[in-house]
């Protein structure tokens, strides 16, 4: 009896003494809490295991259909070269042959200055290099807005590899590209080794003169185009390029730009592209100046352009905030209407 008195006397104690020492049993859920953080992590532990597993998993089956895929639809980059190249020249043919016919002028380029020589874009070039536009839309609308006569006359400045001049050469009309980079010329990449005579190097700010090798006579285009080319000169050069311009373009003609607002430089090598880089007010102000003003009566919206409406390779859209499309007129030739 005696014995389980001093026992239950012993409980009691401890009892009290937790009570005294950890009254509001801070010990009891400091132990419950580190015990619930030791299997929460170990949870974790497992589903991240769980989640990598299943994330090889659905890696291998993308890797397993696209090579299923591949081998379906039996996709051979040689083969597709090997096609391109026949095309190629069998457009060549019909271009040649065309020429011989009499069917195709063949402009002839006057300069003192074949390369646009202090320019990045031919120190360095890259769109030259890259881009070989093409847009089937923008011709339809081009087409459009001179009431799809035949015959059409269009300069494209600052051409890359090209593709809009040969479209439309295609198309039966009569085009000139001109670059100022001889990167493509050189490496025949886009459509310059297709229509060789309809693509030709020089410094677009500088003074230069096309004419008809049949004829001799000065040559003036229905449309002048140049598509993320205006930013890339500078500001001092824009007067001789927009006299160059009005040179070549005829009475009524009408001149179609991209214009890039951002900065396109090369952080590590502090190379720049982008050389006049303002936005659409500036613009608009300075063809104003030189003699041109926007005319918004043409059948172009806004995803129907060569260029900055998505249609390119690396090409940004009309929403995206970095550019714009504008469609100019000689002021002498819109009678009193701006």
């Amino acid at each position: 009896m005696l014995a389980t008195i001093t026992q239950s006397a012993r409980r009691g104690l401890r009892g009290l003494l937790r009570v005294v020492t950890d009254p509001f049993g801070r010990r009891q859920v400091s132990q419950q809490a580190h015990l619930t953080r030791i299997a929460t992590h170990e949870r974790a532990v497992w589903l991240w295991q769980v989640l990598k597993g299943h994330t090889e998993s659905i890696r291998e089956l993308i890797a397993e259909e696209a090579e299923r895929t591949r081998r379906k639809f039996l996709i051979d980059e040689w083969k597709l070269l090997e096609y391109e190249t026949l095309l190629r020249s069998l457009r060549k043919r019909d271009y040649l042959a065309a020429i011989r016919a009499g069917e195709l002028d063949v402009p002839e380029l006057h300069t003192e200055h074949p390369l646009a020589v202090d320019s990045n874009d031919t120190l360095y070039p890259r769109g030259a290099k890259n881009d070989n536009s093409i847009c089937l839309r923008f011709n339809q609308r081009l087409y459009q807005l001179f009431g799809r006569r035949p015959g059409l006359k269009v300069l494209d400045l600052g051409c890359a590899g090209g593709g809009l001049v040969r479209t439309l050469i295609d198309d039966g009309h009569f085009a000139v590209g001109l670059e100022g980079s001889d990167f493509p010329l050189l490496n025949q990449t886009g459509e310059w080794g297709t229509i060789p005579l309809h693509l030709l190097t020089c410094d677009i700010t500088r003074p230069f003169r096309l004419t008809s090798r049949s004829s001799g006579a000065p040559i003036r285009f229905d449309a002048i185009t140049a598509w993320e080319v205006m930013e890339h000169i500078p500001e001092d050069r824009l007067a001789a390029l927009m006299a160059n311009v009005n040179e070549h373009l005829a009475p009524g003609g009408w001149v179609l730009f991209s214009i890039a607002t951002f900065l396109d430089w090369d952080p590590n090598t502090g190379v720049r592209w982008h050389r006049t880089v303002q936005p659409r007010e500036w613009w608009e102000a300075k063809f104003a100046e030189l003699g041109f003003v926007p005319d918004t009566n043409h059948p172009f919206g806004p995803y129907d352009w060569l260029r900055g409406s998505g249609n390119g390779r690396h090409d940004w859209k009309p929403d995206d905030g970095v550019g714009f499309h504008i469609a100019l007129r000689r002021k002498a030739d819109m009678g009193g209407r701006t």
